[in-house]
């Protein structure tokens, strides 16, 4: 196989870009083990074809993945994750006319205060909830809470994005002037991120016709067992009370979320055991 190895930087390169896409598409196409499988048979065409040297493990990345998703899981075990969508649900369902721009602001916090977007599969039936029993279009906030969430991961203080983003701009050969580190790249991704939200929330509110205008939507409305299916039950939080365990578990997540940001911030309280800070 030299003969691949003595082709230009840029026919290489575009031929590794080549073997890179048909493995992901294909294996997200089969879906389950096979991606994993099929990524791992690009890389050994990479290592033997292209002679291309193997990269070190990610760990400090992984290390922070493991954390993020554990301290997830802590919450939702504890019931400090219905907690907080209680609270959500009670904003939204305070304000139904504006649920299109509040919808994707809570779950943007959400993700941002648990450092993953996964988050907004459990209050999605909520927000649908609260769309189709106040006539409001339920793509429209859905879609806008959807893509919010996953926005929120690059505003969260303890989400592996943020870690890994600012350990890169460090690291960086040509480091960017006046980049300090965690608090500064917040300083921008935050805002830019509420922007960006309050953009998709204006742009959704418009989006397709109005449920009473829709005329494909009311004549399948002439259908009972559509309409049943529609309207169905109501998905609430309210009326269920939660322990106090569930509000103690959240605020101990939400200290630790404080804590760890403050280090973050502050490098006279990260541990140092004799290297620069």
């Amino acid at each position: 196989m030299e003969f691949l190895t003595n082709l230009s930087e840029g026919t290489q390169f575009a031929i590794q870009i080549a073997v890179v896409l048909v493995c992901l598409f294909y294996g997200a196409r089969k879906g389950g083990v096979a991606l994993g499988l099929l990524g791992g048979i690009g890389i050994l065409m990479l290592i033997f074809l292209f002679h291309i040297k193997p990269g070190k493990p990610a760990i400090d990345v992984m290390l922070t993945i493991l954390a993020v998703v554990v301290a997830s899981a802590t919450l939702q075990a504890s019931g400090g994750l219905d907690v907080m969508l209680q609270i959500a649900e009670r904003i939204l369902r305070k304000n139904p006319k504006f649920l299109t721009i509040l919808a994707p602001f809570v779950t943007c916090f959400l993700t941002i205060l648990c450092g993953t977007g996964h988050v907004v599969y459990t209050i999605m039936p909520i927000i649908y909830d609260i769309a189709i029993k106040n006539n409001i279009r339920p793509e429209r906030p859905m879609a806008a809470a959807s893509i919010s969430s996953q926005m929120g991961i690059i505003a969260s203080p303890v989400s592996v994005a943020v870690v890994s983003l600012t350990a890169l701009l460090l690291n960086a050969k040509h480091p960017l002037a006046g980049f300090d580190g965690y608090i500064n790249l917040l300083q921008i991704t935050i805002p830019s991120t509420l922007f960006g939200v309050l953009c998709i929330g204006i742009f959704s509110w418009f989006r397709g016709k109005d449920l009473d205008k829709d005329e494909e939507f009311q004549a399948h409305l002439k259908d009972p067992e559509f309409k049943k299916y529609v309207y169905g039950e109501s998905k609430t939080l309210l009326n269920v009370k939660l322990p106090k365990q569930d509000w103690l578990a959240m605020w101990i997540f939400l200290g630790a979320i404080a804590l760890v940001a403050t280090i973050g911030v502050f490098d006279s309280l990260k541990p140092n055991w004799g290297q620069k800070m």
